[in-house]
């Protein structure tokens, strides 16, 4: 808990430095919100930014006077070494936070609907692809595309790179020619296996409405950010406060505008330690063990072996088909590159039916 009688003790502290401007930012606008509502559900998962956004909210809780519910989903695929964590934060701050399970378990999920590949918008294009059966044409005539797949216009507008409103190629960052080289790829080797993004959904994003709900929160909270990158970073119109976005309630992301340095001057000042994950195994992320959306995935399930062998196994069964695809695209775009960024078709044909 806060050791400051007021919020005003609390902003003397901050050292008055540039590096410090972004943080007691953050404190007096998270201040301002929560000031104006009622029930807050803040998700907590172990993760190094969660643990700032933890650390913050618990700084200006006592000057605040509005519920605040905790809430940790257990994915069921999850460190042991975050597990403990949990529980360190609750100990450490003398909180109580809940645990929730997934509407389906990440095996479950992956099993019934497919396997995360690349990035979570990737996925999910793919995945409305291979719903319509899809044949990955390395074609420009869109009009024909849509004639062959007439439920699917959304997707392949990804596919072929067209901007929806103006139906015209386009440089947008969501479609497939973000990617160096995926169209060309996909198009000479199609995914064999299903690919989606649900599993996602069922562990985080659906459990989370639900507990929502059933704390009758008016807003919610996590510690995304910006940098992150993915398709978080790529919506001009989301900024870290949000009314009514999420089935009516407002969402809250305070750190949404950090930068890894803001980070670690925050992590600095206020002595926080990471989970085990972090500081022990040298992993640069936690959440689901070696979710293919983490370029890195592979290299990390090498740290986690030696810690907990069983997960990096599991994480190897349930996901290598999609470890296996991006280790060939990843082979493709350096065969490309090496040609000097051109694709001839005996480049093309030394991937099909790989």
């Amino acid at each position: 808990m806060s050791r400051f009688n007021n919020l005003s003790e609390l902003m003397d502290v901050i050292p008055q430095s540039p590096e410090f401007g972004r943080i007691a930012e953050t404190i007096l606008k998270a201040h301002n919100i929560l000031s104006r509502h009622y029930v807050v559900a803040i998700s907590v998962s172990g993760g190094s930014d969660s643990d700032t956004m933890l650390d913050l909210i618990e700084l200006v809780r006592p000057f605040v006077d509005c519920e605040i519910h905790y809430v940790y989903f257990d994915l069921e695929f999850e460190y042991e070494a975050t597990k403990r964590h949990i529980m360190y934060l609750e100990e450490m701050y003398g909180i109580t936070i809940a645990r929730r399970s997934p509407r389906k378990s990440i095996p479950r999920a992956c099993k019934d609907h497919g396997v995360p590949f690349f990035s979570k918008h990737v996925s999910e294009m793919i995945e409305r692809l291979q719903r319509h059966g899809f044949a990955w044409p390395n074609s420009d005539d869109i009009e024909l595309i849509y004639m062959q797949y007439p439920k699917a216009h959304s997707a392949i507008r990804w596919w072929c790179s067209v901007d929806a409103r103006t139906g015209q190629k386009s440089k947008n960052p969501l479609s497939i020619s973000k990617n160096f080289m995926m169209h060309e790829f996909m198009n000479a080797n199609p995914p064999v296996f299903s690919i989606s993004d649900k599993c996602c959904d069922y562990a985080k994003k659906y459990p989370g409405q639900d507990f929502a709900k059933e704390v009758c929160a008016d807003l919610v909270m996590r510690g995304m950010r910006h940098s992150e990158g993915g398709r978080r970073a790529i919506s001009g119109a989301r900024t870290c406060f949000k009314p009514g976005s999420v089935n009516g309630i407002d969402d809250y992301c305070p750190l949404w505008y950090w930068s890894n340095g803001d980070k670690a001057t925050y992590k600095q000042w206020r002595g926080l330690r990471y989970s085990d994950c972090y500081e022990v195994y040298g992993l640069t992320r936690t959440g689901c063990v070696g979710c293919p959306f983490n370029s890195k995935a592979e290299e990390e399930l090498t740290l986690t072996e030696p810690y907990e062998p069983k997960l990096a196994k599991a994480a190897r069964n349930i996901f290598g088909e999609s470890y296996a695809y991006r280790r060939l695209y990843n082979e493709f775009k350096a065969q490309v590159r090496l040609a000097g960024g051109f694709v001839h078709q005996g480049a093309l044909d030394d991937f099909i039916d790989v």
